[in-house]
């Protein structure tokens, strides 16, 4: 794979450059509520904080802005359109993108950006901005987090048109990623995402559970329609059937959508229709993502398409046994079979196989977790990469 390198900062664009000036690094992130990709890039700008000097612009509204103050984040919102798979919104995001990419290119004046960074490679607003900027445009960044089956093809094939003629880097947050769409382009890079190498909690260590304890299978995901809750759900009741001491938790939120809020509700009453409806129980949004994966014994992740998945990651980082479909980015994690369970995607006969094995198998479950530590720390190595998002 070859990297693109590029020149040096332009003197212009620094904020009354010096010597000891950190590059300014603003990013543009799509999403109204706390997403994977969002965790994503706010682990990665606290790794780099000493490095470069960070401003997010976020939806108008977003949750995620009291997040990012609190933490020392300066941060501006502007009135993006919410994308989801519908035409109607995709049609809705076109008005506000002239708009959009005026205020954008102000606040790159305002705040003297170095860095333009679009954390959603569907929003095209850093583009428009780059065009009104000109030859006094910072370096823009598109991170693509999304395989070819999470959007209709057309659109995808569009965005990473857009990507590959408009951004100076292109990163790809799984080689999964890079294969699928840009194979052949020099600007793309592979920057798997960061994960904050700190525990909050101690290691896990039960997996040896006495007989007549439960088994506790954990899902991390909003509900949101390609998440696979249903594959999980109906595999997860087929192996309760045959061991009652399995229960499930579900956490994750709706953003605020409709569709995702009835896709839960729907969710709920298939638990009852199951007759699993004492041993599942759903949750709203994991705020503590660690100690919600720490008090389980397996993780279950039952995407269609997933360009890495941070939960699979901190799974495995903090020891905790995993089952994932085989949808993209998590074959890159793990080693099927020795640090985990790669199942095919939507086979709920292969989610309650595995997940019959794991309950009925301490040693596994502890032999998995060990395993699957071991092997992100070999790939991943404790030196975090996040920087080269940013660094030409």
């Amino acid at each position: 794979m070859r990297t693109e390198v590029k020149p040096e900062l332009r003197p212009e664009l620094r904020p009354e450059s010096t010597a000891t000036s950190r590059p300014r690094v603003l990013i543009v992130e799509n999403s109204v509520a706390f997403t994977g990709a969002f965790r994503s890039v706010l682990a990665a700008a606290r790794q780099q904080r000493a490095a470069f000097e960070f401003v997010f612009v976020l939806p108008t509204g977003s949750t995620n802005a009291a997040t990012l103050r609190a933490d020392g984040f300066a941060v501006e919102e502007l009135p993006f359109v919410e994308l989801g798979r519908s035409v109607k919104r995709l049609i809705g995001y076109g008005p506000m993108l002239v708009r959009n990419g005026f205020r954008l290119a102000q606040l790159v004046r305002r705040h003297r950006i170095d860095v333009l960074h679009s954390n959603d490679f569907y929003n095209l607003t850093p583009y428009v901005a780059q065009r009104l900027l000109g030859s006094a445009s910072p370096r823009v960044v598109t991170h693509v987090r999304m395989l070819p089956g999470s959007f209709p093809g057309k659109f995808y094939q569009f965005w990473c048109r857009c990507a590959a003629r408009f951004a100076d880097r292109v990163v790809c947050v799984s080689d999964a990623v890079r294969r699928a769409a840009f194979l052949h382009e020099p600007k793309a890079v592979v920057v798997y995402d960061t994960l904050e190498r700190r525990e909050l909690h101690p290691p896990k260590t039960d997996y040896a559970r006495p007989a007549d304890a439960p088994i506790r299978v954990v899902y991390i995901g909003n509900y949101i329609a390609g998440k696979g809750h249903r594959t999980a759900l109906r595999g997860f009741a087929a192996a309760h059937r045959r061991n009652p001491r399995l229960r499930f938790d579900l956490y994750g939120g709706t953003m605020g959508l409709a569709k995702n809020q009835e896709l839960k509700e729907a969710l709920v009453a298939e638990a009852t229709a199951l007759g699993v409806a004492d041993a599942v129980h759903f949750h709203d949004f994991a705020a503590d993502v660690e100690a919600r994966l720490k008090e389980h014994d397996i993780v279950l992740n039952c995407s269609e398409v997933e360009s890495f998945s941070m939960v699979c990651f901190e799974a495995l980082y903090f020891g905790v046994p995993l089952i994932a479909t085989d949808c993209g980015g998590p074959r890159e994690l793990f080693e099927d079979g020795r640090s985990g369970y790669l199942i095919p995607v939507g086979d709920e006969a292969a989610v309650a196989d595995r997940l019959l094995r794991l309950a009925a198998d301490g040693a596994q479950r502890a032999a998995f977790a060990h395993e699957g530590r071991q092997f992100v720390e070999r790939k991943f190595g404790a030196a975090d990469q996040s920087g080269a998002i940013w660094r030409f």
